[in-house]
């Protein structure tokens, strides 16, 4: 990120907080002073949280750099709502900030994102936040099932390094409104992980992505069977535009950006969490599994569109209806 952009994220991220913390009673939010002095505010752990502070979370957790929007679709014979989300310099936003990492000393389940993940890349000899407000460095989108205790906090700080009293901790538990919307904007994150970790290509050769994807239902924490990953799996859709490498097979990697070209494709992420003891990072394959149902390429300076991928209702279907999904008032059971 370069230092014209850096400033820009400061800017725009000071701006997101402020907003988040003056709608938070609409919202659903509760802002409350965790361990060290640092801010939490709560999307979702004791505060009911809400689709809306979910979409904004996965607008912050791109340092402000996407536009973003709720919708609906129909997907299994319901309706649902939607993610659309539009990823500006992708590259510094959708893998530079929104890649999130796992608090590994504390809990793997713990995991951070954000605006601070360029504190945790860049150099430490930066001069101290002298704005007003939020410091932007410290702001970060942590995915938990409860709100963090001091160690959790402790953790955060030592590697940003920054003091507690600095942090933005902005929670989001997995199994609430929010933690599934903030998921879902993460489709277009998946695509650029998989195009770098998986595949081998440079980010910068990615100039955009419009992605959208149907945000699962809510279910209590560990209830759930269809998850937001497999709405992203087997629904999540998007179009790329790239400048590829003059040696880049569009086709084929297209086709490898999609969750048909893996071996987990039939099988729901929560049995695959559940083989791997519940640890993210120890699913096999797990850097080859962040793909998306359908997507489209689309070469900036050849013209040339590649389109791969398909869409799997059945086998949300199934997981839906076993989930406890029943039939409508007016009798009529799930479209399979």
């Amino acid at each position: 990120m370069n230092e014209a952009l850096r400033a820009w994220v400061a800017r725009r991220t000071a701006d997101l907080v402020a907003e988040l913390t003056a709608d938070a009673p609409a919202l659903g939010i509760e802002e409350v002073r965790g361990p060290g002095g640092a801010t939490v505010l709560d999307c979702g752990a004791a505060a009911p949280g809400s689709w809306e502070a979910g979409r904004r979370v996965a607008v912050l957790a791109h340092g402000g750099m996407m536009d973003a929007r709720l919708g609906v679709t129909e997907l299994c014979g319901i309706v649902l709502p939607e993610f659309v989300g539009d990823s500006w310099s992708p590259a510094d936003s959708a893998y530079g900030l929104q890649v999130s990492l796992p608090l590994s000393e504390v809990d793997p389940a713990i995991r951070i994102s954000g605006p601070i993940r360029e504190r945790l890349v860049a150099s430490g000899d930066r001069p101290p936040w002298a704005g007003t407000g939020a410091n932007p460095w410290g702001v970060a989108v942590v995915e938990a099932a409860s709100l963090p205790g001091l160690d959790a906090v402790l953790a955060i700080a030592n590697r940003a390094g920054l003091p507690p009293s600095e942090l933005t901790l902005v929670v989001v538990p997995p199994s609430s409104p929010a933690g599934v919307t903030q998921v879902a904007g993460r489709l277009n994150e998946s695509v650029l992980f998989t195009w770098c970790e998986s595949l081998g290509l440079a980010a910068r050769h990615v100039l955009g992505i419009v992605g959208s994807a149907p945000i699962a239902p809510v279910a209590p924490a560990g209830e759930a069977i269809v998850t937001q990953d497999d709405m992203i799996h087997y629904a999540g859709r998007a179009t790329v535009l790239v400048d590829a490498p003059s040696a880049c097979d569009l086709d084929r990697v297209a086709q490898q950006l999609t969750f048909d070209s893996t071996t987990a494709r039939g099988r729901l992420f929560s049995a695959l969490l559940a083989d791997a003891g519940g640890v993210f990072e120890s699913i096999p394959g797990i850097s080859d599994l962040n793909k998306i149902a359908r997507i489209t390429l689309v070469d900036r300076s050849t013209g040339r569109v590649a389109t791969a991928g398909s869409v799997d209702e059945r086998i949300l279907a199934e997981g839906l209806f076993a989930q406890g999904l029943r039939r409508d008032g007016r009798g009529r059971s799930l479209r399979t």
